[in-house]
């Protein structure tokens, strides 16, 4: 008697090993949350910023090692729009999702990766328009998002953190929740991104470099909040943390955590604001390194390395942009008390 290699059982009750429920049950998707997914409006069966969100699907997807093209996506949705409208569905929900395809048994890559697609449609809820017009009411989650991922801004299939974030109230008092890290930062609400309009009229907005889904939304509100500036004069960049150990027992996450933070950020920030400067042929860069960078300090390999990329990295950006009158500087003070360095011994310090 031969023993199939894969058997399936649901709720006690055995599958048939057919080519959809094998498709289906083996999917990586499903066992790991390898995919990505993006929730769209259909509005008179139309799907406004659709582009923008096949963009982000097909970038991101090729970040999990996943091949799709475009045509693909736009074909099959094509396809399932056609179905709802035969129904005279014409507004709600529809949610794209993008998974590996099945993978077999372990986290190892397949050897070739057969991308599922999968649609689905839910009706607009139904309180979308108070909640437009009266706002809602928000509670602060405890459930904290953890930082450093190198999918930090992807909307992929793994989202324990919000469900997790969710679960803490069940009433209808509040609509959603914000979300936090270890170190109180405020990143996004459990299923929207976070702006905020300060009483002198300044958009302000959570850096994602580290943590949450940088949503097609926010990008959007990000540019047409630049069209209201008439230049954009100074960049500071100033994020920065520490995760202090001696070099024998510093692990390769805290390095590149620290690298992301305090180095990265410096590079996409500028990046993002360099074309507004040399098209307006002016511009000041001011970079915030340390001591620490130009000296070293025993326990911060990786501090020290980043605060001295940032010196590295300014001088270039000086040589690069200075005939276009666009000045590249940097600030390396000592200690100054903060939350990040009052977290340290006075050893250290």
């Amino acid at each position: 008697m031969t023993t199939p290699n894969i058997l399936f059982n649901i709720n006690g009750q055995p599958q048939p090993v057919g080519d959809l429920t094998f498709s289906l049950l083996d999917d990586r998707g499903l066992a790991y949350g390898h995919g990505l997914f993006e929730s769209v409006v259909l509005t008179d069966s139309s799907i406004p910023l659709l582009d923008r969100h096949l963009s982000r699907l097909i970038h991101d997807s090729q970040l999990m090692g996943i091949s799709v093209g475009n045509d693909d996506i736009d074909h099959y949705l094509k396809v399932f729009l056609e179905t709802l409208s035969a129904q005279a569905i014409t507004s709600g929900i529809v949610k794209i999702i993008l998974t590996a395809g099945s993978g077999g048994r372990g986290y190892a890559m397949p050897t070739k990766i057969v991308p599922t697609l999968i649609y689905s449609y839910t009706p607009m809820p139904e309180n979308v328009a108070h909640q437009r017009d009266q706002g809602v009411d928000i509670m602060l989650c405890r459930h904290l998002l953890g930082t450093g991922s190198t999918l930090a801004g992807v909307k992929h299939l793994n989202r324990l953190d919000q469900v997790m974030a969710r679960s803490e109230w069940s009433h209808n008092r509040y609509q959603d929740g914000l979300m936090f890290t270890e170190a109180g930062v405020v990143i996004e609400a459990t299923s929207a991104n976070v702006f905020v309009k300060t009483k002198d009229g300044q958009w302000l907005t959570p850096d994602l470099d580290q943590s949450g889904v940088s949503g097609v939304m926010r990008g959007l509100l990000i540019e047409e909040v630049l069209k209201d500036f008439s230049s954009i004069d100074v960049l500071v960049n100033n994020a920065g943390i520490t995760k202090d150990n001696l070099l024998m027992r510093l692990s390769e996450q805290d390095f590149d955590d620290v690298i992301k933070v305090n180095l990265k950020s410096v590079f996409n920030m500028t990046k993002a604001l360099i074309r507004p400067m040399m098209k307006q042929r002016s511009g000041s860069i001011i970079n915030m390194s340390s001591v620490v960078g130009l000296k070293g300090n025993a326990g911060q390999s990786n501090y020290a390395a980043s605060k001295s990329g940032i010196l590295g990295f300014s001088k270039s950006v000086a040589l690069e942009l200075g005939s276009r009158n666009i000045r590249s500087n940097v600030i390396a003070p000592g200690f100054i008390e903060t939350e990040m360095t009052g977290k340290l011994d006075e050893a250290t310090v």
